[in-house]
């Protein structure tokens, strides 16, 4: 095999910055799997039905932070790298915290008010139809936690500081979330356990949070008075706000199918569906994994070579990202999908109701990867309306199928099935229309292209392994089910190893492999690879 020649005369170092960084935000993403573990074992202790109304108001008080953040966690990312000294980073996050912190709170004080005409639209079991008000009160609190640690992990990110903030939002707030859940179970507050224990949680994880801010900035230089730089508010505020929207859009993406279910399916089904169907999308998300960490990375380097003359740079990482994730995501939701039903089991035989969406979200994953990280490429080259405007168009789409399509799914399947599944393909086609228009718009407006010549040796390759992890899978499914799975974890590593040894060219194999492991097992690189 002969050495690759990098695409368009690039420099392939470009890639290695772009897999090295994508390597680093994997291991923090990797970390999220103890929120999925979470999740399954509280929907089987509090039931589907809990669960669901626990998912549906998480989703009302993510979007509502959203709002009060008012776009400040990426105006921190903009602002304080360009400080000139700690007294004006500090002022720039006191500005960041007095705007967010002030619309959260008056927004909780709104929600608490407007508890009992929100709680007329949500359809919940007996048990906890009689405490939803309540349950609402109490949780509308937890927008100011979250305002609160979005800000101030945000400032540390802009401080280039990634471990300490892993730290705190994966194993601070998940791991005090099951501790005081499974507490609160078992104490029998089957109603209020899992928004409590939640709350316990952000709190915690606040505290924390405001430990590394004084850490990094010093808190006494945040609450020292300083004179108000107008300028710098105006700047601000204007950046901000143009951030809200498109965060609030893609928040919307995930999101909207659990609303759909639970108001259109009335009584305690409602809640049920939500909860499965949340479980459903969280196994999923082990899939997505793989492309949102190649965008985390593609992001900031795509602004740095967006220039006209850097075009050839930012064609072949677009095209590498882009075949890179899906030769990843291939496998990935194959063993999902064959696993599907003793994944969903795991929560409650009730649960098995999900397996249907979750082959659909599985394959709208593949089919997104497949257009490439087109939308991250528009927003950092500074087209940032068209994102924006491709995620009004997707969510709308989604709305609007899912309030026709829930309904009439159980035409299709038994029970819950159906109408879950509908929910699944709604929101499906939303977030594919959405990819599908900024790759099109990557296309014709900058000329940057997905796939090349190199692109379909490696795909093949992924396709073939994917398909003998399959049937692995499948020829050893009745066996004791915790081998089973374990069988194909391992089938799917293999895969991933046969994929680097026979699909990638020698220089993207050197790439993708970090050196120790070449070192340790050159069985990995294909056949003419070097160690350099």
């Amino acid at each position: 095999m002969s050495n690759m020649a990098p695409e368009n005369g690039t420099d392939p170092s470009k890639n290695a910055t772009l897999v090295r960084g994508a390597r680093l935000a994997l291991m923090g993403r990797a970390g999220a799997l103890i929120e999925v573990l979470s999740l399954f074992l509280f929907a089987q202790m509090y039931g589907s039905e809990t669960y669901g109304i626990f998912l549906v108001l998480w989703f009302v008080v993510q979007a509502l932070a959203i709002f009060s953040d008012f776009g400040m966690t990426l105006a921190l990312q903009r602002f304080i790298p360009s400080g000139e000294d700690e007294i004006n980073a500090g002022r720039i996050l006191k500005y960041a915290l007095s705007v967010s912190l002030t619309i959260s709170c008056v927004v909780s004080v709104g929600l608490t008010f407007a508890a009992p005409f929100i709680a007329d639209f949500i359809n919940a079991n007996e048990r906890d139809s009689q405490h939803l008000v309540d349950i609402i009160r109490l949780y509308a609190w937890a927008v100011p936690l979250w305002c609160l640690i979005d800000v101030c992990t945000a400032a540390i990110r802009a401080q280039q500081v990634f471990g300490p903030e892993i730290k705190v939002r994966i194993f601070y707030e998940q791991g005090f979330r099951l501790v005081f859940g499974s507490l609160f179970y078992f104490l029998g507050y089957l109603s209020f356990g899992l928004f409590i224990s939640h709350l316990i949680g952000l709190a915690f994880t606040a505290l924390f949070a405001l430990r590394l801010i004084h850490r990094h900035y010093g808190l006494p230089l945040i609450f020292t008075k300083t004179g108000r730089d107008k300028a710098l508010v105006r700047d601000m505020v204007s950046f901000a706000f143009s951030m809200v929207l498109p965060n609030l859009a893609k928040k919307w993406h995930s999101g909207l199918p659990l609303l759909v279910l639970n108001v259109m399916i009335p009584g305690a089904q409602g809640a049920e569906a939500a909860g499965i169907y949340g479980i459903a999308r969280k196994l999923v998300s082990f899939i997505n994994v793989f492309r949102e960490s190649l965008e985390y990375v593609l992001a900031p380097i795509a602004s740095a070579h967006s220039k006209l003359e850097q075009k050839g740079q930012l064609q072949d990482m677009f095209r590498f990202a882009t075949r890179l994730a899906i030769c990843l995501i291939i496998p990935a939701a194959t063993l999902i999908v064959f696993n599907r039903y003793g994944l969903m089991r795991l929560s409650g035989s009730e649960f098995l109701a999900g397996t249907l969406a979750v082959i659909i979200l599985a394959s709208g994953r593949v089919l997104e990867a497949g257009t490439g990280p087109s939308t991250a490429i528009l927003t950092m080259i500074g087209r940032y309306r068209l994102p924006f405007i491709n995620a009004v168009i997707g969510v709308t789409l989604t709305g609007l199928l899912g309030v026709i399509l829930v309904p009439l799914g159980s035409m299709f399947a038994e029970g819950l099935m159906g109408p879950i599944a509908a929910a699944a393909l709604s929101a499906i086609i939303g977030i594919n229309a959405t990819a599908i228009l900024a790759n099109l718009e990557a296309r014709f407006l900058y000329d940057l292209r997905p796939y090349a010549r190199q692109s379909v040796k490696p795909i093949l390759v992924s396709l073939a392994f994917s398909a003998v992890l399959a049937g692995l899978i499948v020829v050893t499914e009745d066996i004791w089910r915790p081998l089973h799975f374990a069988i194909g974890v391992i089938g799917f590593v293999c895969a991933l190893v046969g994929i680097m040894r026979y699909g990638f060219q020698r220089q993207e194999a050197e790439i993708i492999i970090p050196r120790k492991v070449r070192e340790k097992y050159p069985f990995l690189l294909p056949r003419d690879a070097t160690i350099d």
